[in-house]
């Protein structure tokens, strides 16, 4: 999930500086561009020493190869992003690998808030459990505003409401979901 997020994050500011790029000059953009590259090259790290700890895990190999496979393609992208920041280039292509990383990283694990799952491929949750919503959830962050209020002010759709409201067993498991992705993350 850390991976993840630093990826979306790094992603956001390529696509920053290629925003930026008409109004600086060539020089401070190839700076950034290089700060980029530095970045992806940490999350690439970061993503092979992982998948070298799933390697010295018993039985590796045979319980998680989808995962090794997913995130060695992971880090070979890392590379070439991070290559193609080095140029320095913070345009399509670039943000097009950082991209492709993303993907994977949601392919290599989908979230299931019973616990269990894993597992990519054709059969995301490791037998169907996952759901277009899971990837949607592992994108969620810390948030830039953390003394931010909401409040529900129960407007309805407007083409009619959507169905009744969560059961009680799933706000509970998404309760304690995100209590430990605030934990883990401080």
């Amino acid at each position: 999930m850390q991976i993840l997020e630093a990826e979306v994050n790094l992603r956001e500011e390529t696509r920053v500086a290629e925003q930026a790029k008409p109004a600086v000059k060539p020089e401070d953009h190839g700076k950034q561009a290089n700060k980029l590259a530095g970045s992806q090259s940490e999350i690439q790290q970061r993503t092979e020493t992982l998948t070298q700890h799933i390697r010295e895990l018993p039985d590796s190999e045979n319980e998680f190869p989808k995962e090794i496979e997913l995130l060695t393609r992971v880090a070979n992208v890392m590379g070439e992003a991070s290559g193609i920041l080095a140029r320095p280039e913070t345009g399509r292509p670039a943000i097009g690998a950082e991209t492709e990383a993303i993907e994977l990283l949601l392919m290599s694990r989908r979230i299931n808030p019973k616990g269990g799952g894993g597992g990519g491929g054709n059969s995301p949750g490791g037998g169907g459990k996952g759901s277009t919503v899971d990837s949607a959830l592992a994108l969620i962050g810390g948030g830039a505003n953390e003394k931010e209020v909401r409040e529900d002010r129960g407007i309805a759709q407007a083409t009619g409401e959507s169905g009744p409201a969560l059961p009680e067993e799933f706000r509970t498991g998404l309760d304690a979901y995100f209590n430990r992705l605030e934990k883990g993350t401080k």
